[in-house]
Parts: C-alpha cells; structure tokens; sequence
C-alpha cells in the first residue's frame, strides 16, 4: 500500500513537472570548441536524465558482472550445504532405525559436504556406538567438549559411557562438569544425586537433591525420604568419625524429615540412650510404632524397658502394642511374645484376631499359628 501511494506521488509529480517545462520551454545555449548548441530546457532535462539513467544501468551491469563468480562459488557452496544437511538428516534417522552401516555412510557425507563439527560429531559418535566401537565415540565425545555448543552433549556420551563401564569415578567428574554448566537440567541432577549417594558422598548428594527441591524436580514425599536417607548416612559418618554430638544432631533430622523411617528412628534412639537419655529414647520408640509398627523397633525397645525375660518382654509388648493396637504387627509382636512366654491362650487370642480380619494371611501368622499348634 505504502510503495502504491509513493509510485503515485512520483507520478503526480513528474505529470506536474511536465506541465510546466510545457508552458515554461525556455531556451538554452551551449557553446563548446566553436559550436553552439541551441535547445529548449525540456530537452536538455531529458537529455541528462537519459545519461543518468544509461550509467546506472551500465554500472548495475558492471557489479553484476564482477559478482557472477562470487555468486557462482555461493551456489555452489549452498548446494553442499543442501546435501551435506540431508546426508545429516538420513544419518539421524538411521541411527533411530539402528543401522549402524548407513549411520556411519552418511556421516561420512555430512563430515565431508558441511565444516559444523557441532552437527556432524553428534552422528559420528552415535554411529560408531552402533557399530560397538566404543573407542571411536569416546574420541568423537571428547573432540565435542572442546567446543562450547557442543560440549555438553559430549559429556552426555561420556558420562553414558563411564556408567556402562561402572567407571562411577569417571561418570562423577562428567556429572560435575556438566551440572556446572546445566545445573537446572533435571537428568543432571538425579544422576548427579544418584553417583554422589553410591559414592557415599553425601554432602554432595545433598547439594544436588536441594537443587532438585527448589527446581521442584522432585515430589513431596520423595524428597523428605531422600533426605531421611542422606542425614541417616551422614550420622553413621559423624559417629564413626567420633563425633557424637552431629551424629545426633543429623539423627534427629532424619528423624522427624520421615517418621515412618524405622531405621532412622531406631539409630535416634540408641544416639539418646548413649546419650543417657532413656526416657526420650523409649519416646521415641513408641512413636515411631505409631507410625509405622516394625520388628526393628520392637528389638530395640525391649533393652530400653529392661525386658530380659520372656515375662518382662510381654509387659513392655503390651505397653508398646497400645501405641498401635489395630495393626496386625502389633498382633503379631504380642503372639511371639505370648508363645515365647508360655502364654498359650493370649497367642491364640491374638490370632484369632488376625484371621478373623479382613488382612491378609502372612507367612509370619501362619509360622506363629505352626508353633502354637
């Protein structure tokens, strides 16, 4: 619209200016090396005009002319670009297909037709993965890191590399590296909690599964138990290393990130009987059977309530079955207690609870009902 209204503003003018030089022709003389040349002024205009005109069309023809070998070398090289982003194309898609043979043919084509090493290594890499040379990828991954546009997908095979391998001490230096450069990515910081926990360095883990909860890469649940775990390996560190106070202190964490985490809630209350803190110890026992009733907390209350005999055991089985007293392990606890103390009818009592309710028959109560019997 716009180019329309100034094609007809430039015409406007040129019918205006005509119009003009008609009522106004004037005279115009021109004297040079003894001629004179006589002429109205429209002409002379249009004389000049034909001449600057005639240049330009001649120098337009001069740039083109001296651009035809220039243009000639860029089709050229756009036609190889063109084939060499195909010979890309079919690579990809046969690495998909698993064909390892075209893989590596058209990344040869690719290598060859287009200098973007970014592109054409990724190919070569995975090609040479299918056809199991291993050692031609790791070269390919590793000519990768040297350029930043493609140093992260070489740590990628790298680190892919070292954990087929087991190499867990190779696959957590790529890990680091590339959580420096990504840190947000979500696959960077699972493997990179993953590595740090099998290597047992849990500060680092601990890092990395922060980073996770605050991305929000993680649910709710999962985070808590995770964490429940890493404070439960950092207070058997810290213990082992003498250092009671944080090994209680990390004990505690533990402890209430996941109150159903028996083993957490076990090693709590040795680090307060230790401590010689037995009633906080017996406390915290009993919580935990209220959240999540297991053989381990049942084990570990009966020294804290001095139970050492069959009949004391059945006295500390009931005041701890009363924390939990629906549950068929708190059943189970006073049956094996009851048989170990010769209670006969209280066993079978219980029992008979169990069997009698809408939970499934376990091997434990089919044992128990064997020995009663």
């Amino acid at each position: 619209m716009f180019r329309a209204l100034w094609f007809m503003f430039l015409l406007g003018v040129l019918a205006i200016t005509t119009m003009w030089l008609a009522d106004h022709p004037g005279l115009v003389s021109l004297t040079w090396h003894g001629y004179i040349i006589e002429t109205s002024a429209a002409v002379l205009i249009g004389i000049v005009t034909a001449i600057v005109i005639l240049t330009a069309l001649i120098y337009r023809l001069w740039i083109f002319i001296c651009g035809v070998p220039a243009g000639i070398l860029w089709l050229r090289g756009e036609g190889r670009r063109r084939q060499g982003y195909l010979a890309l194309s079919r690579g990809m898609v046969a690495v998909a297909a698993g064909d390892p043979d075209e893989a590596r043919r058209q990344a040869g084509w690719a290598n060859n037709l287009i200098e973007e090493p970014s592109l054409t290594l990724l190919l070569s890499a995975q090609s040479a993965q299918l056809n199991g040379d291993e050692d031609s990828a790791h070269k390919f991954f590793t000519k990768m890191l040297e350029n930043p546009d493609t140093e992260f997908l070489g740590l990628r095979g790298l680190l892919n590399q070292a954990t087929k391998n087991d190499d867990n001490n190779q696959a957590l230096k790529w890990v680091r590296r590339a959580y420096q450069l990504k840190p947000k990515s979500d696959w960077v910081v699972r493997t990179m909690f993953d590595l740090a926990s099998r290597a047992e360095l849990w500060n680092e883990a601990c890092g990395a599964l922060d980073t996770a909860i605050r991305k929000k890469q993680v649910d709710t649940l999962e985070a808590k138990h995770s964490k429940a775990v890493l404070y439960h390996q950092m207070s058997i560190e810290a213990e082992a290393s003498g250092n009671y106070a944080k090994a209680l202190k990390l004990s505690k964490r533990a402890s209430k990130e996941e109150p159903g985490f028996v083993p957490a809630q076990v090693r709590l209350a040795h680090l307060l009987m230790s401590s010689g803190k037995q009633d906080k110890a017996i406390k915290v026992l009993e919580d935990a059977w209220a959240v999540s009733p297991n053989p381990e907390i049942a084990h570990a209350y009966w020294p804290l309530t001095d139970a050492r005999n069959a009949l004391s055991r059945m006295k500390a089985a009931h005041k701890l079955a009363v924390f939990n007293p629906t549950s068929p392990t708190t059943k189970l606890m006073l049956v094996q207690n009851a048989l170990d103390a010769g209670l006969w009818s209280d066993a079978r009592k219980n029992l008979e609870e169990i069997r009698t309710s809408d939970e499934p028959v376990t091997r434990n109560y089919c044992q128990l009902m064997a020995q009663l019997e």
